[in-house]
């Protein structure tokens, strides 16, 4: 009994808490996945913002420095060689300027180049002789339309086995005629997709139209993504992404991991197929589903108390059953002077009426709150001769010497005789009453009264006790005499 006590408390705490958890787990885990799919757009929108911004500063510090004395004058030298000489310097100038940290950008730009006004370059900062004469009107989309309307732009420029960002801004002689242009151009590189990830909150990688250009993330990640944008089922998405149509918020498993991206077109990318990946790792904003893990350890914590606490309940509900279960066995067996001796609020009650129960099988007297010895029926009344009052004198050596005449006489009887007559009064007060009698034997009838007056001589610190047989209203009693 006990291990079904406990082991039902235990087995609902154990289900409430795993319903618990599974359901708040399960609930935690579809709505933080759910907001990461809707809000992975808001992401790439918000970097695609961020680019158009850096960009935007960028062509402005170009049109700063194309405006400048030193880039000027680069178109107002005489002779190839000074105009040569001329742009070069210009150009390293232009590139220190950039790197000033008050600029917003601390690396070095990777190319600064002075450009005439048909589209080739005169000359590029760090090596003079390097890309002379080369016509950047095809490669640059922007240059064609600076070189046109004399504005400046930003976009991008893939050039060679390099992506950059590059920035390009009219040169104008002192009439505001355009007789040149000024690019300069910073790489995609890992630090700077590491950077605009830190303002996403995302990973962020630049891809071209075959390969991952540069990314945030670890090589790992990197080159399982690499197989994973350009085979089935997502190059159809890139390919559309680099044509200008984002792809809606696209899932992979990477390395292991689980994986939700976007991937779109790099802002102001005409000309080259050049477009970004917003990647986010699912696992990491899930991470607030774990806290439904404490549900489990509060559950534990439910199931060592309730253990606890069972065991306590039930060995304090267990050991008086078990002892009324033994004391009950005991008289059954015969030991008809044994009772139930159970205090406890909740079987106190139920000890005293099995108590009551025995008595009337047994016809045992009891006794009420006045200290009248009664039956179960309430039909027994306590004479007692002891004490002042009574007339009564026992001595403790001789006969019984008393006032009393009935308690004398009582005394007096020899016990054989006693029990005899007293069952022949028994038998015949019930045939009075139209009671069967066949069931009372005299011999068991005996053994009863005998238990009784030990009982009561017990209980009261008798000599002892006798019994005499009224009938009132129909009822046969025993009346105990209880003599001292």
């Amino acid at each position: 009994m006990r291990l079904k006590l406990i082991a039902g408390n235990l087995a609902i705490v154990l289900l409430v808490g795993l319903g618990s958890y599974l359901v708040v787990r399960t609930q935690l885990l579809a709505e933080l996945s759910r907001e990461l799919e809707e809000g992975i757009g808001d992401d790439s929108e918000l970097f695609a913002r961020s680019w158009r911004a850096d960009g935007a500063r960028l062509a402005e510090g170009v049109s700063n420095r194309a405006a400048s004395r030193d880039v000027r004058n680069v178109f107002t030298a005489s002779g190839e060689a000074n105009r040569r000489r001329r742009a070069f310097d210009a150009a390293q100038d232009v590139s220190k300027w950039f790197q000033d940290p008050a600029r917003g950008r601390r690396e070095r730009p990777h190319i600064v180049a002075v450009i005439d006004e048909t589209g080739r370059a005169i000359a590029r900062d760090t090596d003079p002789n390097r890309m002379f004469g080369e016509p950047l009107l095809n490669q640059v989309p922007v240059l064609r339309h600076v070189l046109k309307r004399g504005a400046s732009r930003y976009g991008v420029w893939q050039q060679n086995d390099k992506l950059l960002q590059v920035g390009v801004a009219a040169v104008r002689n002192d009439q505001g005629g355009v007789v040149g242009a000024l690019l300069v151009g910073y790489d995609l590189s890992n630090g700077f997709a590491k950077r605009e990830a830190r303002l996403v909150g995302h990973d962020l990688l630049f891809i071209l139209a075959d390969r991952i250009y540069s990314t945030s993330t670890s090589v790992e990640v990197r080159d399982a993504l690499q197989e994973a944008l350009y085979s089935p089922p997502l190059d159809n998405g890139t390919n559309a992404a680099l044509q200008g149509k984002p792809t809606l918020p696209w899932t992979s498993t990477l390395g292991g991991d689980h994986y939700v991206g976007v991937t779109a077109a790099l802002p102001m990318a005409r000309g080259a197929e050049a477009g970004y990946v917003v990647l986010a790792h699912h696992g990491k904003h899930t991470a607030l589903a774990g806290v439904a893990t404490m549900i489990l350890w509060l559950t534990l914590l439910g199931l060592l108390g309730v253990a606890i606490y069972g065991f306590i309940i039930s060995n304090n509900i267990m050991e008086p059953i078990e002892q009324m279960e033994d004391d009950i066995l005991a008289v059954i067996n015969g030991r008809t002077d044994v009772r139930l001796e159970v205090e406890t609020p909740e079987l106190g009650g139920l000890s005293y009426r099995v108590n009551q129960l025995i008595n009337l099988f047994t016809g045992v007297a009891e006794e009420d709150e006045e200290g009248r010895a009664v039956t179960s029926s309430g039909g027994w009344e306590a004479v007692s001769v002891s004490g002042p009052d009574s007339g009564a004198r026992v001595s403790s050596a001789g006969p019984i010497e008393s006032d009393d005449p009935e308690a004398a006489a009582l005394a007096a009887v020899p016990e054989d005789d006693y029990y005899a007559r007293l069952y022949r009064d028994y038998i015949a007060a019930k045939q009075s009453v139209g009671e069967d009698v066949s069931s009372i034997p005299e011999e068991r009838f005996i053994e009863r009264i005998r238990g009784n007056a030990a009982h009561l001589v017990k209980k009261h610190g008798a000599q002892m006790v006798r019994f005499q047989v009224e009938t009132i209203g129909g009822q046969v009693n025993l009346k105990p005499v209880v003599i001292h």
